[in-house]
């Protein structure tokens, strides 16, 4: 359900490398936030797989953190 939201969305064709390393935790400073507490952690894995209205709100809060990771908003 998430990857038909995230691709609902338009935000498949914005994902990079640096996002996606900060989002499972590798990559980047080693004392970064996103490597202690990565965002993969705080969401329910299964529920995204098996909720559509669940798996929405993430897409709509993924947006928000790639706009901010890329200076849209904030």
């Amino acid at each position: 359900m998430i990857l038909l939201a995230l691709w609902r969305r338009g935000l498949l064709g914005r994902i990079d490398r640096e996002k996606l390393g900060y989002f499972f935790g590798v990559g980047g400073d080693a004392l970064a936030l996103s490597r202690q507490y990565p965002m993969w952690r705080i969401l329910g894995v299964l529920r995204l797989l098996v909720d559509l209205r669940y798996a929405r709100a993430v897409g709509r809060w993924l947006e928000y953190r790639m706009n901010l990771f890329d200076g849209a908003e904030g």
